[in-house]
C-alpha cells in the first residue's frame, strides 16, 4: 500500500512539470497575453478599400467661363507706406550702387526704357488713385482627389517665357504667376514655360530663388554691356502651394514673388502696367483705371473648387484654406484688403 501511493505520487508530480513546460515553453499565447515584448504587425489583405485613391479630372462638361473682380484697400496706409519708403530710402542709400539705384525714380537716359518710374519706391502696397490694390494674387485649385484637365487650346495659349527684369534696383513685375507643368493622367508634364530674368542696369544683379520645393542655383547676372546686350537666366520652376521669393544679394531690398501652378487659372491684379511698346515698358501706372482689376480664363464652368487670393501683406483675404464655389460662366468676385 505505501509503495502504490508513493508510486501514484510520482506520476502526478511528473504529469505536473509536463504540463508546466507545455504551458511555459511550447504553449501557443493570445493577443490577450500581457508582456512587453514588440509584436509583429498582424498581416492585412489588401481590398478595394484598402487602394490608395484615384485622382479624378475636372473636365468642364458645361464649357469655359471667366473669374473677373477687383481687389481695393480698406482703411488708410499712408503711415505703413511712408515708413516703408523711409526704410527702402535709408537702404538704398547705404549701398555702393546707390547712385545708380536712385536713378530709377525718373528713369532717364541710364535705363533703355525712358519710362521707368517707382523704382525707388516700396514695393509692398502698390495703390492706385482708383484705390484698387496692385500685385495681389488670385487663383483656384480642385478640390482634394481632383485635378484640372487642361484643354489643348489653352496649353498652346500659354506664353514660353515669362520675364522678369530689374532695369534699375527693383525687379518688374513684382508679382508673377507661372504655368510650367500640368497634371496629365497622375504625372507633370512640361509646358515649355521657362522664367527669363533678365539683367538690364549697368550694375551687376543677382537672381537667389527660394521655395520649399525650387532652389535654384544662385547665380550672378552681369551688367548690361555698352552695346545693349543684356544677360538673361532662364529658369525652370516646380508646381508648389507656397509662393516662391525672388531676392538680389547685391541689392538686399529687392523681392519679387512668384506663384508656380501646374494650371494656368491664376492672375495677379494690375498695377497699370503697358508692355506693348517694347521701347518703352511701362511696369507701372497708378493713375490707370486698371489698378487692382483682374480676370482668369478659361475655367471650368460647373466645377467645384477653392478660391485663394492672397497679398504679401495682407495675407490671405480668403480663407487660408481657399473660399469654396461653383463656377458660372461669368464670376465675380470683389475682395477689400486691410493694410497690415
Amino acid at each position: 500500500m505505501r509503495r502504490f501511493s508513493l508510486a501514484f505520487l510520482t506520476i502526478s508530480f511528473c504529469v505536473f512539470v509536463s504540463s508546466l513546460l507545455v504551458l511555459g515553453c511550447g504553449g501557443k499565447k493570445t493577443d490577450d497575453d500581457d508582456d512587453d515584448t514588440p509584436r509583429r504587425p498582424k498581416k492585412t489583405t489588401t481590398g478595394p478599400s484598402a487602394a490608395a485613391p484615384t485622382q479624378q479630372k475636372v473636365e468642364a462638361k458645361q464649357g469655359y467661363g471667366t473669374i473677373s473682380g477687383r481687389v481695393t484697400i480698406e482703411g488708410d496706409a499712408s503711415s505703413i507706406i511712408s515708413d516703408l519708403d523711409a526704410n527702402l530710402k535709408t537702404a538704398i542709400s547705404a549701398n555702393t550702387d546707390s547712385s545708380y539705384c536712385l536713378t530709377g525714380k525718373k528713369g532717364g537716359e541710364s535705363s533703355p526704357f525712358p519710362i521707368q518710374p517707382y523704382e525707388t519706391n516700396q514695393q509692398d502696397y502698390r495703390i492706385g488713385k482708383n484705390k484698387g490694390l496692385g500685385n495681389v494674387f488670385v487663383w483656384i485649385e480642385p478640390q482634394p482627389g481632383f485635378y484640372f484637365d487642361i484643354p489643348q487650346d489653352q496649353l498652346d495659349a500659354i506664353p514660353k517665357e515669362v520675364t522678369i527684369t530689374q532695369p534699375h534696383c527693383n525687379f518688374f513685375p513684382h508679382c508673377t504667376v507661372l504655368f510650367p507643368s500640368y497634371n496629365k493622367d497622375g504625372a507633370q508634364v512640361k509646358t515649355g514655360q521657362n522664367l527669363i530674368i533678365e539683367n538690364d542696369a549697368l550694375v551687376l544683379h543677382n537672381a537667389k530663388i527660394q521655395g520649399l520645393l525650387n532652389n535654384p542655383p544662385n547665380e550672378g547676372l552681369s551688367p548690361r554691356k555698352p552695346d545693349g546686350k543684356i544677360e538673361r537666366k532662364p529658369v525652370l520652376l516646380r508646381p508648389e502651394k507656397s509662393p516662391v521669393t525672388m531676392a538680389c544679394d547685391v541689392h538686399k531690398w529687392m523681392k519679387s514673388y512668384i506663384r508656380v501652378h501646374d494650371h494656368p487659372y491664376a492672375a495677379v491684379t494690375s498695377v497699370g502696367a503697358d508692355l506693348k511698346d517694347q521701347k518703352k515698358k511701362v511696369y507701372e501706372n497708378l493713375d490707370s483705371a486698371e489698378v487692382g482689376n483682374y480676370t482668369i480664363k478659361g475655367v471650368p464652368v460647373g466645377a467645384s473648387v477653392k478660391l485663394f487670393v492672397w497679398h504679401e501683406r495682407a495675407g490671405f483675404l480668403t480663407a487660408p484654406s481657399g473660399d469654396t464655389i461653383t463656377l458660372a460662366k461669368e464670376n465675380k468676385k470683389d475682395f477689400t484688403a486691410t493694410p497690415k
